[in-house]
């Protein structure tokens, strides 16, 4: 390869790199549109008309458990959103001690697309077991755990 061919993991490092650096502006968006629009306040449609959740619900929350440090909540709510985080962390971290090492410590992680693939079982997984145990047994899970 190249010095001038980049691989998918050194874009990967400049992408998340890059949104480490628009973290704040994102936060301060965020915190605009919710304070001053409050769109950020409706509901799941699907949950609303049917009862039961969809892929999507409790990611909100559970960023916002996350953003308070709160793990175990965050994971309750939605199961992605700590382990895109923790895959997120590993990744920068990893890859930033390999570059200010000049290579020398390869510890940087690689690319895989099984982390995706665990991403999709974790989403399936966290809407079959909400929506089971509201069909089956009548518990909202996201009740208990709010």
């Amino acid at each position: 390869m190249s010095k001038k061919q980049t691989t998918i993991e050194d874009q990967l490092y400049i992408t998340g790199f890059c949104l480490l650096l628009a973290a704040p502006a994102i936060w301060m968006l965020y915190r605009y549109l919710h304070e001053n629009l409050h769109f950020m306040d409706s509901t799941c449609l699907l949950h609303d008309f049917t009862g039961y959740y969809c892929p999507g619900c409790g990611g909100t929350r559970a960023v916002y458990a996350l953003l308070h440090l709160q793990l175990w909540r965050s994971f309750c709510y939605y199961p992605p959103v700590p382990y895109c985080a923790a895959v997120y962390l590993w990744f920068m971290i990893s890859h930033t001690i390999e570059k200010l090492s000049r290579h020398r410590l390869c510890v940087g992680m690689k690319w895989n697309p099984g982390w995706l693939w665990a991403v999709l079982v974790l989403l399936v997984l966290n809407v079959l077991v909400k929506d089971s145990a509201l069909f089956f047994f009548h518990v909202d899970l996201m009740q208990l755990i709010g």
